[in-house]
């Protein structure tokens, strides 16, 4: 008679969802019990059964098909056996069932292996040891076919047969208490797994994490990833959470160094990572850094020159106070917006920078671009007459005209109205003071002709009673005055 192990090592069947395939395809979809088992079932008292030698016979032939990887040739063997299984003693039955539900396994019919599975442990012929392996491969099979309340079943009534379960059947438990949504109670498996696996399994981490997050666990969380970009250092997803975690914590501190020393390991490539790394150095008062960032990236071609890049690239030079380095930025985002608001700005940047012809033209951009709201509709008025005021020179009343004309525009609102006819006013007392010192000028100058010819007469009479000849100028003057 001989004795057969029923046990064996099977080729996992195929896996489901991504967790799934981490929880099942990880360790084998049929792994072995992760606890200690080291007495014979002599030593713990139990019968050693043995199989029918004609069943034996049939079972090794299938065995080795298996072996073979020959599914089905195995199967046709196996299923010609259990036609004969009315005629078996429990134990050949549940030995016979066993290894078919096994080779279903191989052929992804995992639906007939759990029927088999559960028809052999309906025998309650196994050993003890078998039965209990049998019932944590069944709860397995449950969790790969998505049920997950069988499968939380059957491994927590296993455990209670169990002395020491392994971090495998731990992190099984935790992953099915997190497909069913009861995240309170995954959590102190997913602990226990991670508490006692040697070998630092990622797909542990990403349970925990999971967990922790839909707890609402910063802290542990936080812990948690600290750790795993250490063990995963490659892994860019994980320093992107570490980051908000930290940003969350209102440690954005913690985040930009995170963020940073990501950077430099070459892991953030994508544009809206860099991006988000430039705006975190500014908000850190910084802006020189993430200008030069997100400018060499530009030149790099990993970032767009797009509106929105470069209007950020601008907001950043402006807050490193490289002003004159912003414009040129500015006025290609202005040029390639559909809108004026990037125009209105430029012209607010070129009139604190003295441009003022370039101002005024951007801000007649901004206007007839239009997309500015009320208050910048105001304003853009009130710069673009300011800029045209500051282009007048003395005398120069065509331009100052066209600076009262913006203002005039600007007095339509407001909250400009009271400025702009200040504006205007004062516009209108240098015409006026201009009109007066024109009017002088001209009687000064009437004085002066009439005192000259006074004296050129004066002069003409007295050279008239002195006898003398006198000139043509001095008769036709004489003559004049009759």
């Amino acid at each position: 008679m001989m004795v057969m192990n029923t046990m064996g090592s099977w080729r996992a069947g195929a896996c489901g969802a991504a967790l799934a395939v981490a929880v099942l395809c990880g360790a084998g979809a049929l792994s072995s019990v992760a606890h200690a088992q080291d007495e014979s079932p002599q030593a713990r008292g139990e019968t050693v059964q043995s199989l029918d030698p004609r069943v034996a016979k049939q079972l090794l032939a299938a065995y080795e098909k298996l072996e073979a990887e020959n599914f089905k040739g195995a199967l046709a063997d196996l299923n010609r056996l259990v036609q004969q299984a009315g005629e078996m003693k429990p134990f050949d039955r549940a030995s016979v069932y066993q290894i078919r539900g096994q080779a279903h396994v191989n052929v992804d019919r995992v639906d007939l292996a759990l029927n088999d599975f559960k028809a052999a442990l309906a025998e309650n012929a196994l050993p003890a040891e078998a039965s209990l392996q049998l019932r944590y491969n069944v709860a397995q099979l449950q969790f790969q076919q998505e049920n997950y309340k069988e499968a939380i079943r059957g491994l927590t009534e296993w455990m209670r047969a169990t002395d020491n379960p392994g971090a495998n059947a731990w992190f099984l438990l935790a992953a099915a208490y997190y497909y069913e949504n009861d995240f309170k109670n995954a959590r102190v498996p997913a602990e226990r797994a991670l508490q006692l696996s040697e070998s630092r399994e990622r797909r542990q981490f990403d349970l925990a994490n999971m967990i922790y997050s839909e707890l609402g666990l910063a802290d542990k969380r936080t812990r948690l990833l600290s750790i795993m970009v250490s063990l995963w250092p490659d892994e860019l997803s994980y320093w992107k959470q570490l980051a908000a975690l930290y940003m969350q914590e209102e440690r954005s501190k913690d985040a930009l160094s995170t963020l940073e020393l990501a950077y430099n390991s070459g892991l953030i490539k994508e544009p809206s990572d860099i991006l988000s790394l430039a705006q975190l150095y500014s908000v850190h008062n910084n802006p020189h850094r993430g200008a030069n960032l997100l400018a060499r990236e530009m030149k790099n071609g990993r970032v767009a020159r797009n509106v929105n890049n470069l209007e950020l690239l601008s907001q950043l030079l402006s807050q490193a106070r490289e002003h004159r380095a912003a414009i040129p930025v500015l006025q290609e985002a202005a040029a390639l917006s559909d809108t004026g608001v990037l125009a209105y700005r430029l012209g607010q940047v070129l009139l604190a920078d003295e441009q003022n012809e370039a101002a005024e033209k951007a801000l007649t951009n901004a206007l007839q671009k239009g997309g500015l709201d009320e208050k910048q509709r105001a304003n853009a008025w009130m710069l673009l007459g300011t800029a045209r005021f500051n282009e007048a020179g003395p005398g120069e009343r065509e331009q100052r005209a066209l600076a009262d004309k913006a203002f005039a525009s600007a007095a339509e609102f407001a909250a400009t109205r009271k400025q702009a006819n200040g504006w205007r006013d004062y516009i209108k007392a240098i015409n006026d003071t201009e009109d007066r010192q024109a009017r002088l000028e001209r009687e000064q100058a009437a004085m002066l002709a009439e005192a000259a010819r006074e004296r050129e007469l004066s002069a003409c009479r007295s050279l008239q009673i002195a006898g003398r000849t006198l000139s043509e100028a001095c008769r036709a003057r004489l003559d004049d005055e009759g």
